[in-house]
């Protein structure tokens, strides 16, 4: 015995109609052709199902249990349509996410919006923490995925490269500096200097080219976040050097930015666990992260890197 879901709609259609023409009209075939479909349920099922009485189909016995049977599982059938609509939208799993500091402004209030947009009700645990930090915590199953700096050790995560940006130079919206177009090394080596610490990846950067040209920097304050670097800069604490993605935040408070002349950069990475795929709200979020970095990718962003700069 077998049958086909449109003899099955067929049969329901001709059932609640108690009508060839009516079922074909909502079906939009022929007359003829609901005739010839309900016909083969018929020989397929071997049973009579409707006893034709002039212009009407009188349902038999079987045929109204055929039917009860049919809008039973339909129901079940709607009720597993409901479940899968709320694992894709407000019954997600709770969505762990981690980012460094010089993202947690912009960047992730744009990422935020946007996700929010299609899951609004999905509940999210963030941290705000290092890049070590963050690649433990993803390690250890607490993040379900973050973004981290280059200096984070990936081994045993999958790396996605989202972004490079090139440094900038940060300093008041009046300082002298804010007259030109980029900033190079001397100029640097000339005022009160604020760094991020030296194990930062783009202070190792800045120091090795500063060394190569004979300008070797002496940094007045260290510190080991970009958000803290621009908010002494703005006020007048030195000149500082600084992830782009914080600087551009604090341009309505005041602070002015230029690109640096020499080739330092910020490599943001989104890491998560390999063996440990991804909810569709994860995915989604991830989609979200790479349009908020995208203006600042066109703005800043540094195309020519080494294969090495890529991980997977």
């Amino acid at each position: 015995m077998s049958f086909t879901l449109r003899q099955i709609e067929t049969f329901r259609t001709v059932y609640e109609t108690e009508s060839v023409t009516a079922a074909a009209r909502r079906l939009d075939v022929s007359p003829a052709t609901v005739s010839a479909t309900l016909a083969a349920l018929e020989a397929a099922l071997e049973l009579r199902l409707f006893e034709r009485v002039r212009q009407r189909m009188r349902r038999t016995p079987e045929a109204t249990l055929l039917y009860e049977e049919i809008r039973r599982l339909n129901l079940g059938l709607e009720s597993l349509g409901r479940k899968v609509r709320a694992i894709r939208g407000v019954a997600q799993p709770r969505l762990r996410v981690g980012c460094i500091h010089a993202y947690g402004g912009a960047v992730l209030s744009g990422t935020l919006s946007r996700f929010r947009e299609r899951y609004p009700d999905t509940p999210l645990y963030l941290q705000i923490r290092d890049s070590n930090t963050l690649r433990d915590m993803v390690v250890s199953g607490e993040l379900d995925l973050a973004v981290v700096a280059d200096e984070s050790e990936l081994e045993g995560l999958r790396g996605h490269r989202l972004a490079c940006l090139r440094a900038v130079a940060v300093f008041p919206r009046a300082h002298p500096l804010s007259r030109l177009q980029t900033v190079d090394l001397a100029q640097l080596a000339e005022v009160p200097l604020i760094a991020l610490n030296a194990e930062d990846g783009s202070r190792k950067r800045l120091d090795a080219l500063a060394r190569q040209a004979g300008t070797p920097l002496r940094p007045a304050i260290e510190t080991p976040y970009s958000h803290t670097v621009c908010q002494l800069a703005l006020a007048g604490h030195g000149v500082g050097v600084a992830n782009p993605a914080t600087a551009v935040g604090l341009e309505p408070a005041g602070l002015a930015h230029r690109p640096l002349a020499a080739a330092v950069h910020f490599e943001c990475h989104m890491i998560l666990h390999d063996g440990r795929p991804l909810s569709e709200a994860g995915r989604y979020w991830a989609t979200c992260l790479r349009a908020a970095l995208s203006p600042l990718a066109e703005a800043f962003g540094i195309e020519a890197l080494s294969p090495a700069a890529h991980p997977r």
